[in-house]
């Protein structure tokens, strides 16, 4: 009887062990299931991401054009979210008085610098010349931030789609530099051997800054809806962003029911290709964090802008 208590003792102490290192090793980071419940639109490929899980429900709206999605920063828009530009939507909110608070940054920059190997020293200095984008809105106001200082030749085209068809398609390409954003960048690498990866903007911009990060495109609620939604929606989100990059299948998985066309036009490529760049050091930029927690790297970034600091008073609390 003693060995028998003893072996069923051990076995049960062992089982505990199990179940502790089981929980510790394996948490649950699955994504949501369940539909969002509030009415949200955000612009397509990166901000997008944050909605992987979502991408085929009716109160989500996924728009190719930015402005389109800006435009819904009103006084009188039916969007209870909107994922915007965090400078256009401070903007909205401070020169506009649309009625909205900023509640999470959910894109960190995904910037990144190619050389096409026609610079002799390899090394972005005065005189280069450089292709980039957005010369008013993030893209330019971000690099010009950066890179300004260097008495670089830079010309700017409307925006990212724009550059990486002129790199394709002009066979007498004459630029030593290229500004692209993921994943539009992962897809001139494929088709130009000869072109690599110079700089990742991002980690540029936190030198230049003392440490503070590109604020991308963050999350802004209105006043009027429902808060107990809303946060419900936020905390959603953030349960997403999170199990996505722990785990990068989780993006396979939520949109296995997605066609191959409607995932690339949402969000900028194929599955496994935006996976592959969540693998590699998340180059996507994606994350999720509260905007009033992180209202510093958000007051350096809206200052490429010429924007002053942010007040609390628009901030959303939750």
């Amino acid at each position: 009887m003693k060995t028998n208590k003893s072996k069923f003792l051990l076995s049960s102490m062992l089982g505990l062990i199990f179940v502790i290192c089981s929980c510790e090793i394996n948490p649950t980071n699955s994504f949501s299931t369940n539909p969002i419940e509030v009415k949200i639109a955000s612009p397509s490929k990166a901000p997008a991401i944050a909605l992987f899980a979502h991408l085929n429900e009716e109160n989500v709206e996924i728009n190719s054009v930015a402005n389109n999605v800006v435009a819904y920063l009103t006084t009188t828009s039916d969007k209870d979210m909107v994922i915007a530009p965090t400078n256009a939507g401070i903007s909205a909110i401070i020169n506009k008085n649309a009625q909205f608070k900023i509640a999470a940054t959910v894109t960190f920059g995904n910037f990144y610098l190619i050389q096409t190997g026609k610079d002799y020293d390899k090394t972005l200095n005065a005189g280069d010349k450089v292709l980039a984008f957005q010369e008013q809105n993030v893209a330019g106001k971000v690099f010009n931030y950066v890179y300004g200082d260097k008495g670089l030749e830079t010309t700017y085209l409307a925006d990212v789609t724009a550059v990486k068809t002129e790199v394709l398609t002009n066979e007498s390409l004459d630029y030593d530099y290229i500004l692209l954003a993921q994943p539009d960048v992962n897809e001139v690498l494929k088709a130009k051997k000869d072109y690599s990866i110079y700089a990742n903007v991002q980690n540029d911009f936190k030198t230049k800054s003392g440490g503070k990060e590109i604020t991308q495109a963050s999350i802004f609620v209105k006043n009027s809806s429902d808060k107990e939604a809303v946060v419900s929606t936020l905390n959603t989100i953030k349960n997403d962003v999170d199990a996505l990059l722990t785990n990068s299948s989780n993006l396979l998985e939520a949109s296995k029911d997605v066609e191959d066309q409607v995932f690339s036009a949402k969000l900028g490529s194929t599955k496994e290709e935006l996976k592959a760049l969540i693998d590699d050091n998340n180059q996507l930029g994606i994350g999720f964090k509260k905007a009033k927690d992180n209202k510093a790297s958000i007051d350096a970034f809206i200052s490429t802008f010429s924007m002053g600091a942010t007040s609390e008073e628009i901030y959303f609390n939750y």
